[in-house]
């Protein structure tokens, strides 16, 4: 019986023995399949559909793509409603308005009126959601391009003065489209904000024509014009119905840690990152916005016929939203601080260009490039604004770097209304270049790099 047991415990020593090699094959094959698994995971991750997440996270996450989609529909509708506005505003104001002085003030009202609503749009996104806020906004655009079709049909300017106040209270929403689309992809907060902008890219080739082409569809001239604005805002309310939103939060992105208190205003507001992102877009907007508004009106003033002006908004919006579709690449391989100064260095060969004169050639080229330097400029300005802040910190950063960007976009507007002749026109491009020049050297000579994003996600 001994002999027995000593043969049986040789046997299962033998078994145990040649079963580790086949265990420890079978190990290392799994962690040679699970280092591959992660490895094409990070070479793909650019371009999946699906992100990862921690115990407990919803799936919705994996709608983020589709939220970005979604909102770069919606600014094509809002991009069109606008190009409207700012085809036909200056025009309008300056047949109907009882001043020249005041010829430009319908065109600020656009801005004035969106500024005095930011916050408002900002607390009714923290109470009401993305969906219900933007859903009002188009119903609101619908109303103003009313009102402002009907004030041009009995002739009243401060009738058509109420109707884009109206209209700019809806644009005030718009703002936050990119905000939300950086929200919903922390990891990629470049390429969604270019994309959003980028969705502008085929309203700005139609909207300009549409707005002249349909003119004297109505006994009144511009009537049709504004009536497409109510058009286009009652169709981007009915888009909104269809976004679609985690139920957690407005953002779609990873949130695998705790939500951490906002820092006090004191210590966001201080962040050279977020300053410098600010500068940029607000220089963007106050350059962009004084040679748009003075265009129009600085080229019938030297002759060139409708026609030529709405070539010269077409030239414009291309360039503001056409470049969205490079933006992230370059944004990748030079980084958010250096897209921006590249931006201001666009918006000086417009100043240039327009501190050359009033000639067709020169008057192009500085709409042209003043967009695309605006894209450049307001780009890499959102995205480093996006960075600087946690979650609980965008009701202290979005809303007042939106109220300083329209407050840009206003004194743009309003200063526009000096420089409308020829000599004028040239002393706005060289004021245009300063400006381009003092905000380049600030982002090209700081020191700072861009803050880490706002959640960070274990791999």
């Amino acid at each position: 019986m001994k002999w027995l047991g000593e043969q049986q415990a040789i046997r299962a020593s033998s078994a145990t023995s040649s079963s580790r090699p086949y265990a420890a094959s079978i190990a290392s094959r799994a962690r040679s399949i699970a280092r591959l698994r992660s490895s094409t995971a990070r070479l793909t991750g650019g371009l999946s559909l699906a992100a990862p997440r921690a115990a407990g996270q919803a799936a919705p996450v994996t709608r983020a793509p589709h939220v970005v989609r979604h909102l770069a529909v919606a600014q094509a509708f809002f991009v069109a409603a606008s190009s409207v506005d700012l085809t036909l505003t200056g025009i309008v104001g300056a047949t109907t308005a009882p001043t020249p002085a005041l010829a430009t003030l319908p065109f600020s009202l656009l801005f004035m009126a969106a500024g005095l609503t930011t916050f408002v749009a900002s607390r009714c996104i923290g109470r009401f959601g993305h969906r219900a806020t933007f859903v009002a906004s188009g119903l609101v655009a619908a109303l103003g391009g009313t009102v402002s079709a009907v004030a041009i049909a009995h002739g009243s300017f401060a009738l058509f003065c109420l109707g884009t106040a109206v209209v700019g209270a809806s644009n005030a929403t718009a703002g936050y489209y990119r905000y939300l689309a950086a929200d919903a992809n922390p990891d990629a907060r470049a390429r969604a904000v270019s994309t959003v902008l980028a969705g502008g890219l085929v309203a700005a080739l139609v909207g300009p024509f549409a707005a002249t082409g349909v003119r004297d569809v109505t006994a009144t001239p511009y009537v049709a014009s504004y009536l497409l604005v109510a058009a286009l805002g009652l169709g981007a309310a009915l888009w909104n119905t269809r976004l679609w939103l985690p139920a957690s939060s407005a953002t779609t992105g990873p949130a695998a840690v705790p939500t951490q208190p906002p820092r006090p205003y004191a210590v966001l507001w201080r962040q050279p990152v977020l300053l410098l992102g600010v500068a940029s877009a607000v220089a963007a907007a106050l350059t962009m916005l004084a040679l748009m508004t003075a265009g129009p009106i600085l080229g019938l003033s030297a002759g060139r016929t409708p026609g030529q002006a709405a070539l010269a908004i077409q030239l414009h919006l291309v360039g503001m939203f056409a470049p969205g579709f490079l933006v992230p690449r370059v944004i990748g391989r030079l980084g958010e601080r250096r897209v921006a100064a590249l931006g201001c260095a666009v918006i000086l060969l417009a100043g240039l260009a327009a501190a050359g004169g009033a000639a067709l050639p020169l008057y192009l080229t500085a709409m042209f490039a003043v967009g695309v330097g605006w894209n450049l400029a307001y780009s890499g300005g959102s995205a480093m604004i996006a960075s600087s802040y946690r979650p609980s910190e965008r009701g202290r950063v979005q809303p007042v770097a939106e109220v300083l960007g329209i407050a840009a976009q206003v004194g743009g507007s309003f200063a526009a209304a000096g420089f409308t002749t020829e000599a004028s026109w040239r002393a706005l491009g060289w004021a245009t270049a300063v400006v381009a020049v003092v905000v380049g050297g600030l982002l090209l000579l700081a020191r700072t790099r861009p803050a880490a994003p706002a959640v960070v996600v274990d791999p």
